[in-house]
């Protein structure tokens, strides 16, 4: 998706010394016009070079401002100062709204800094960029209308001042497809994205990593439109351009094996998936060693993926404690990462024991995040509230999509017990609509659904009032 620019997300010291500087253009200027009135010389000029302003130094100043002695350049250079405090006051303030996810508020400081551009720079790039992050924030606002105006109305901009094939043009066209799609416009989302990726191959070669983001929103757009074929082509297309520009078993790639393989998992297609974890393992097993940190990565995918999966395959649980042994046998072994792969070993026994777990692992796990800096802030992260290793889901009979003419949208409310061993209890149907469609169905999923559980001062506890909320569609009469 597009994002805000990075002067509006990461810029806040560098925003901070623009400021200053701009004082001190205007507070420069000030003083050289009222040290020229005065000759540069006495105490107010020493006050003025030792920056200590007191009565009789600042007396000086006014006179000069009162006296209209300024001439036109400094004039000039001092409202130039002042327009660009105004436009990096409005910046910094942007950024700490959307920091905050404050949209509704940040629209107006928006609108703000593309008044503050247009007047200060005129119609150019900056004022295309300010545009399209006053389109983000409406569009994160679901005002889709007015975020499609602002898009198009950047693109225009940036093409204007820079040629229709600019590098500048690809953010607010991808922008504008994400706001298509968000609107339910997929033809129009479609249009977008193949002709930002059109300006992204002319602006930057045909082999070139940004058009993976423009492929991923193609891919998703053709989710939604339940193309599923077209969308992974796209997602086949970007591993494949990753493959020529890093060669097809080079280390460079592996980022690029893992998100297919990601992809393949959310389309439940675990088996692929793994397969794509096997060739990572044979490229790093050719270019390092079998015993590579490297191997940790596809090894504890491995694991998941047939945790996820259901399948308590010994392959899964074998690669789990392989990981744990190439981390373990380093000369200074990683303890986050020897606690990570503990806790996947713990998810494991907790998914799948049939006698229940010991929970060991979690409780080794446990112990080592103590010996970290940020140790206490993970273990509430891994440990506070119960995490699904096991999910079942209500089963899927009754159920239409959102796209079915005549379904409306229904939900199961339910609350829920996670015990020490990670099982549930007192599982409770809270709210239903409509009523009794999929209430059994929810409670049952619940019932074999398995949690890693919660733990307290390093002692499993039971979690009291958990709640999960299932929706789904349905058509009446059914």
């Amino acid at each position: 998706m597009a994002y805000l620019r990075p002067n509006l997300r990461y810029r806040g010291y560098q925003l901070t010394c623009k400021l200053l500087c701009a004082l001190a253009l205007i507070a420069a200027s000030t003083m050289g016009s009222a040290q020229e009135t005065q000759g540069g010389t006495g105490p107010d000029a020493q006050a003025l070079d030792t920056g200590v302003l007191n009565a009789q130094a600042v007396s000086p100043l006014t006179e000069a401002f009162d006296a209209d002695v300024l001439d036109a350049e400094t004039r000039a250079a001092g409202e130039a100062a002042l327009d660009l405090v105004a436009r990096l006051e409005a910046e910094i303030l942007l950024e700490e709204l959307v920091n905050q996810e404050r949209y509704d508020e940040a629209i107006p400081v928006a609108e703000r800094m593309v008044d503050l551009t247009e007047e200060e720079l005129g119609p150019g790039l900056e004022f295309g960029a300010a545009l399209s992050n006053l389109a983000i924030l409406q569009r994160r606002a679901e005002l889709y209308d007015q975020s499609e105006q602002n898009f198009l109305r950047a693109v225009d901009v940036i093409r204007e001042a820079d040629g229709t094939y600019s590098r500048a043009v690809i953010d607010p066209l991808l922008g504008l497809g994400v706001t298509y799609r968000l609107r339910g416009d997929y033809f129009e989302a479609v249009t977008i994205f193949e002709e930002a990726r059109t300006v992204s191959r002319r602006a930057y070669g045909l082999l070139n990593e940004q058009q993976i983001e423009i492929l991923d929103q193609l891919s998703y757009t053709m989710i939604d439109m339940e193309a599923y074929e077209e969308a992974d082509q796209h997602q086949l297309t970007a591993l494949r351009l990753m493959e020529r520009i890093y060669g097809v078993d080079t280390m460079g790639v592996l980022p690029a094996i893992y998100k297919f393989a990601r992809w393949l998992r959310s389309a439940y297609r675990f088996q692929e998936e793994r397969n794509q974890y096997t060739r990572a393992m044979g490229i790093i097993r050719d270019h390092e060693s079998n015993t590579s940190l490297s191997m940790v990565t596809p090894l504890r995918e491995t694991g998941a993926s047939y945790r996820i999966q259901k399948f308590p395959e010994g392959r899964g649980i074998s690669a789990l404690r392989r990981a744990l042994e190439i981390i373990e046998s380093q000369p200074e072994p990683d303890t986050l990462m020897i606690a990570e792969i503990l806790v996947d070993i713990g998810d494991w026994n907790v998914a799948f024991s049939k006698v229940g777990a010991s929970g060991e692992e979690y409780r080794r796990a446990w112990d080592l995040l103590g010996g970290l800096v940020n140790g206490d802030a993970l273990r509430k992260e891994w440990f506070d509230d119960p995490i699904y290793v096991l999910r079942e889901n209500p089963s899927s009979r009754g159920i239409r999509t959102a796209n079915d003419p005549g379904t409306l949208p229904g939900h199961v409310l339910v609350t829920f017990d996670v015990t020490e061993g990670g099982r549930t209890a007192n599982v409770t149907i809270v709210e239903s609509v409509p009523p009794g469609l999929k209430d059994d169905s929810t409670a049952r999923a619940i019932n074999r659904s398995r949690f890693r559980p919660r733990m307290v001062d390093g002692q499993f506890v039971l979690a009291r009032n958990l709640a999960r909320n299932f929706t789904f569609y349905y058509e009446p009469g059914d």
